[in-house]
């Protein structure tokens, strides 16, 4: 460029992002050494390495997630100190995650906005500016779903949207794309292709990670290669061959990328017949050999992941029959595919392979455990023998069985994925996109694993839209299209990408867009239903069987008086729940609120009004909730240990408070009015739990607080690569929670003319987990809710009186709410699609 250039010239010229000698070290790795980058305005710029090359390292300096150890970072020719997600995206700097770190429980709306909310001058979400902009946004990802779906109904391939359009609302100068079509179809990677060129073309910055080298080569104008930790090369797209490429990021050349060999191939090992899934298979038929690779290829959304998850039992089947080695197998679970000779090696990895707080060593034994022990008892030294024979075979870096599964980089999670099922007996191997997100040198290692599975006589179904590697790998091919397999390819010259994609896109067929996808069977929509209105019902049910028996249940005098006693346990299970939404736990809630009641009835009882009553009681409940906060915050003691021991701390205070006698009140109209009083038919106690319910439910989903006071709760990870420090919100949830305790300890002692001397604080703690977790099963998403745990505990307090009616011993009680607590946990369970982290094994 010449030096008299017009100066829009030079300033697209000039460097967007750049790093300068950046050095980054881990207790015994160097991640990063004096590596530099500089990438143009307005340019589409390519990271490329293997795993545990230095790219993410990189990519979290140029976020502030991490902080490098020496080295300078320039943005737009001015030098900026990241120190956090909230400084780079300031600065410009955004990121769509391979992971996609969502919160499944929220919406697409509060998901793309979470960290950027919309809010009125009142200081309340302005939910419909949000729809309106995060709609915007879907728009020019092509999405199809409404802003309105949960992200826990969204496809991974549509969480991938989600992701890149909220990245887009932040309007950046430099957008960093870290694998964003891993889980994409070839149509949708080309609509996302067409939205990165139009940014480029519109001066933003792009940085772009991806193991797809062909996409990269067709799509970037430069790229740079990390190996080990340090800058490779820098170069143009123009001036390097694809050979070249993968040389630079392997450090050797390779001959072959896919190292299929001929194996002999026996006799039929799995047989399918006839296989459906309500929702997605529709009659599949296969035979897989011994010593065979099938591939199953297919578009996103034709079926193939459900398949191998109905293999499993993770799926239920609804129709066919499946035999492995000749013996019927019809798991219900996971743990019982196992034990029928299945493996898994699933599509999310992070999610459902791996434990990833657990360390390497465990990960890669614990399918197999057994094997290892004897009268229950773990031989560690043949346990850790095989885990490190299992590492250097398959070259799991680094090469030590210590490290966190969750620290180590994505190629060697899925090596993990793989080893742990190679010391078993498995027979039959599901490998489910397992080169998704993976470099050029691990998806080797696992093409070649395949090849050697195959080799020791078990058939092995290899799922990928990857074309171009199914062709390469696999001694057949099926491919799929809406739940049903509509071309088989048994001969191997025949089986190009080309080929493969004309069946995929049903060109082959005659189908045409327009076509009905599967419908929904009967089963599914049923169980569905039931799974969201489930247990309402139970409830509904429940109280009518009482009324049934007891017909002085539904008399208006009784009614009123199951509202009154419900709203006293309500008012408990509402501090509870507070604290629970933001991922707490306090196991001192019963017990501050009778300390708050004590308090309150000895207020009065020493001269003082209604109103410093209910003000101390109160101001107590604020701090045993602020003291939990500094314990779990600032101590880093865990909740249940801490709120524990404050439980035990408030019971001896309380008797300390009373000297061990109940403290009765008597001539306190004022008071009495708040738990006994009415106003015309209705008990004021429960006029007050409406409106501070309201109040709470306004709080926690109309505003900017409670909206991240769910999402630390739900999802810390998204949170915090949102800005939303933990710390805050956490403090903010015990604080609430606690003064809702401490209100509730005044409408108690109300409510009971006083206190009692008894430590009934567990009593209470029971009532309000079962009032709160049954609660939670009556939202759309699952989680919980205010609105639903008043509804639960007016219904516990309604089985409780229906009980007694009947003739039976309230001593029952806390048995039934135990019954409650564990059915409503477990609805909740039910309720979440999970192949099993802990059924699998």
């Amino acid at each position: 460029m010449s030096l008299t250039g017009s100066a829009s010239d030079a300033a697209r010229a000039a460097p967007a992002v750049e790093c300068r000698s950046i050095r980054k070290t881990f207790p015994g790795v160097v991640a990063l050494d004096d590596v530099s980058l500089s990438v143009a305005r307005g340019e589409i710029h390519a990271l490329l390495g293997q795993n545990g090359a230095g790219k993410s390292t990189l990519v979290k300096i140029l976020t502030g997630i991490y902080q490098p150890d020496s080295g300078q970072i320039f943005v737009g020719g001015r030098e900026v100190r990241l120190r956090d997600g909230r400084d780079a995206e300031a600065n410009g700097i955004a990121i769509v995650h391979q992971d996609q770190q969502l919160v499944a429980q929220f919406d697409v709306v509060s998901n793309a906005l979470l960290g950027n909310e919309t809010v009125t001058a009142g200081g309340f979400l302005d939910r419909a500016a949000m729809r309106r902009s995060v709609q915007s946004a879907l728009d020019r990802v092509a999405a199809t779903f409404s802003p309105d779906t949960l992200v826990r109904d969204l496809s991974v391939a549509q969480r991938a949207q989600v992701a890149i359009a909220a990245a887009l609302l932040r309007n950046p100068t430099a957008l960093i794309l870290d694998e964003p079509t891993a889980s994409l179809s070839e149509q949708e990677a080309e609509q996302l292709f067409g939205i990165i060129r139009a940014l480029r073309d519109q001066g933003v910055t792009i940085i772009y990670i991806s193991h797809y080298i062909d996409e990269v080569l067709n799509l970037v104008d430069r790229v740079t290669v990390l190996r080990d930790g340090r800058l490779v090369a820098t170069t143009a797209v123009g001036e390097v061959s694809r050979a070249e490429v993968v040389r630079m990021i392997v450090g050797r050349e390779v001959a072959q990328l896919y190292p299929k060999e001929t194996v002999t191939i026996g006799e039929p090992l799995l047989e399918v017949r006839g296989l459906t899934e309500g929702r997605a298979l529709r009659g599949i038929d296969l035979t897989v050999r011994r010593g065979e690779i099938l591939g199953i290829a297919g578009l996103v959304g034709a079926g193939r992941s459900e398949l191998a998850m109905t293999l499993v039992g993770a799926l239920p089947r609804t129709g066919g029959t499946v035999t492995v080695a000749g013996k019927p197998s019809r798991p219900s679970d996971p743990r019982h595919a196992k034990r029928d000779g299945f493996a898994l090696i699933p599509e999310d990895r992070r999610h459902e392979g791996l434990i990833t707080d657990l360390s390497v060593r465990e990960n890669l034994t614990l399918p197999n455990i057994s094997r290892w022990a004897r009268f229950g008892l773990l031989n560690l030294g043949r346990e850790k023998a095989a885990a490190q024979e299992l590492v250097g075979r398959l070259n799991i870096q680094p090469p030590s069985l210590k490290p966190r599964t969750r620290n180590l980089s994505g190629g060697n999670q899925q090596k993990i994925v793989v080893g742990r099922w190679l010391t078993g007996d498995a027979k039959v191997f599901l490998f489910d996109e397992p080169t998704t997100g993976v470099d050029v040198g691990s998806k080797i290692e696992i093409y070649r694993q395949m090849v050697e599975l195959a080799r020791e006589g078990a058939a092995v179904i290899f799922i990928s839209s990857d074309f171009e590697e199914v062709a390469a790998m696999c001694d057949r091919t099926v491919v799929m299209r809406r739940g049903r397999i509509v071309h088989e390819i048994t001969d191997r010259s025949e089986m190009t990408p080309e080929t493969l994609l004309y069946w995929a896109s049903g060109s082959g067929d005659g189908s045409t867009a327009a076509e009905a996808p599967p419908t929904q069977s009967r089963q599914s929509a049923t169980t569905d239903f039931l799974a969201r209105w489930g247990t309402v019902i139970g409830m509904l049910v429940v109280l009518a069987i009482i009324a049934a028996m007891a017909p002085q249940f539904l008399s208006i005098n009784n009614v009123f008086d199951v509202l009154k006693q419900g709203s006293v346990l309500a008012f408990i299970a509402l501090g509870l729940t507070v604290v629970l939404i933001a991922g707490g736990f306090d196991m001192s809630a019963g017990a501050t609120s009778q300390f708050a009641a004590n308090v309150a009835a000895g207020t009065l009882i020493g001269g003082s009004g209604a109103a410093a009553a209910v003000a101390l009681g109160g101001a107590l409940g604020l701090a045993v909730g602020a003291v939990n906060a500094a314990l779990i915050l600032v101590l880093r003691i865990p909740a249940f240990v801490a709120t524990l021991g404050m439980m035990f701390v408030i019971m001896g205070a309380t008797l300390l408070y009373n000297g061990g006698q109940a403290l009765t009140l008597s001539n306190q109209p004022g008071f009495f009015f708040i738990g006994q009083g009415y106003v015309g038919p209705v008990p004021f106690v429960f006029i007050l739990l409406v409106a501070v319910t309201f109040v709470l439910h306004v709080i926690l989903r109309r505003t900017r607080l409670g909206l991240r006071m769910y999402a630390v709760g739900q999802n810390e990870a998204a949170a915090m690569l949102r800005g939303i420090g933990r710390s805050r919100y956490a403090f903010a949830s015990c604080a609430l929670g606690g003064l809702v305790l401490g209100i509730a300890g005044v409408v108690l002692a109300s409510y009971s003319y006083g206190a009692s001397a008894l430590a009934s604080g567990v009593d209470f703690l029971i009532s309000a987990l079962a009032a709160t977790f049954l609660g939670s099963t009556m939202s759309r998403a699952g989680e919980l809710t205010v609105i639903g745990t008043v509804i639960a505990a007016i219904f516990l307090a309604s089985l409780s009186n229906g009980l007694i009616l009947m003739g039976i011993s309230n001593q029952a009680l806390p048995g039934v709410q135990g019954i409650v607590l564990v059915l409503s946990i477990s609805l909740g369970l039910l309720r979440r699609r999970s192949i099993g982290q802990i059924l699998i094994f």
